[in-house]
Parts: structure tokens; C-alpha cells; sequence
């Protein structure tokens, strides 16, 4: 299966990284640009993209993940909003995180379905906005910008890249709560959480003090 991510002038690349590393499980990772020319990310690496959105046809997408980021650096806006309209009319998958979630509901694609956003919106074409940092519905998958874990775990659920349910438990331990794969408990507290508590002096302590 192929997942094509969208990449632009100012994207957000962290939103997508983790999205792109856990969908190599599944086949090729193909960079998708509005033109041949590299492009700069938000976080200044230079990205030569595979592809140009002329050449991409929907019927061969299995996933196509749209990041945030400035979408006015989006000139080819409507031939966009067309692809992403004919991948989801071919059965293919889509996700989209922080601001590109709005390109996705100027497409059309959320109509009739739950969705989540950066903050609320007044859309014609937009469905029923839930505030999580990730929602799903059928071949859609939105989340907000600090959701990124979440949806990328949510992306590799929805496409089948986990081996079983361990396999899925094993790789949100790891990536979502920094444990070894040999842990089985997911802890209540995380890491930061444990490092602050330790921090602070017990009541015997404060006696002695």
C-alpha cells in the first residue's frame, strides 16, 4: 500500500514524521508536492518532493495524510481539494492534522461525518465537530496538532499495519509512553510526572528541615 503525504512551503513536518515512519510497515512512503521544486518545512528541512498532484492517480492511494501548516502556500488549491475528493470516491483513506483538517472540510470530505479541528468552524460542508485530539469515521481521520501520536496510531489501526492487538499495545507503549517493548503496564503517571513527584521532599524530610 502506498501513502502519499502532501508537503508544501512552511508544513509542519512533525505532525506527519511519526505518520510516516509507522506506514513504511505497510509499503512506500511517496511525497506528494503542488510542483517539482523543493520545498522548505516549517522546521527548515528541504524536501524534494517524489511527485506533483497532477501525477498522482487516486485509484493507486491507499492513504493520503495532509499536514498543517500556512495553507495560503497552497496555490493549486482547488486541483487539491479535487484529488482529495476523487482518493475518498476511489475508497482511499485520508487524514488530516492541525490546519490541514480545514483544507479537508473545504473539500467536502467531513460532510456528514464527525470530525475534529484546530477550533471551532463555520463550514456548510462540515459535519458534527467533536474537541478530542483525534477522531475516526469510516475512511477519515482528523486530529488536532498535539494529537500527532494519536494519530498516527490511529492511521496504522485504520490501515492494518499492527500484527494483532500486542503488536498495537506494544507500539503505543513505545511511542505514546516512552516504555520498553518488555513492559507490560501502562503507567498512570508519566515519566515527567515521576521525575516531579521524586522532586519533592517527603513530610519526614520537611520535619527534619
Amino acid at each position: 500500500m502506498k501513502t502519499h503525504i502532501l508537503v508544501y512551503d512552511g508544513f509542519s513536518q512533525f505532525e506527519v514524521v511519526l505518520a510516516a515512519h509507522l506506514m513504511k510497515r505497510a509499503g512506500e512512503i511517496v511525497t506528494v508536492g503542488l510542483s517539482t521544486e523543493p520545498i522548505v518545512a516549517h522546521e527548515g528541512f528541504r524536501i524534494l518532493p517524489h511527485t506533483t498532484i497532477e501525477r498522482v492517480e487516486a485509484f493507486s492511494v491507499g492513504l493520503f495524510v495532509v499536514p498543517g501548516g500556512d495553507l495560503s502556500k497552497i496555490t493549486r488549491r482547488n486541483e487539491l481539494e479535487n484529488l482529495l475528493k476523487a482518493i475518498q470516491s476511489c475508497g482511499g483513506k485520508v487524514g488530516a492534522i492541525s490546519s490541514g483538517t480545514l483544507l479537508i472540510l473545504d473539500a467536502g470530505l467531513a460532510r456528514d461525518r464527525r470530525f475534529t479541528s484546530p477550533e471551532p468552524v463555520e463550514n456548510a460542508l462540515a459535519g458534527n465537530r467533536i474537541d478530542q485530539p483525534v477522531v475516526t469515521d469510516g475512511s477519515l481521520v482528523t486530529a488536532q496538532s498535539h494529537g500527532y501520536v494519536d494519530f498516527a496510531l490511529e492511521l496504522g489501526r485504520l490501515t492494518g499495519i499492527y500484527r494483532d492487538e500486542a503488536d498495537y499495545e506494544k507500539t503505543l507503549r513505545f511511542f505514546k509512553f516512552f516504555m520498553p517493548a518488555e513492559e507490560t503496564t501502562i503507567p498512570v503517571t508519566t515519566p515527567v510526572q515521576k521525575a516531579s513527584e521524586q522532586s519533592r521532599p517527603s513530610d519526614a524530610e520537611k520535619v527534619r528541615r
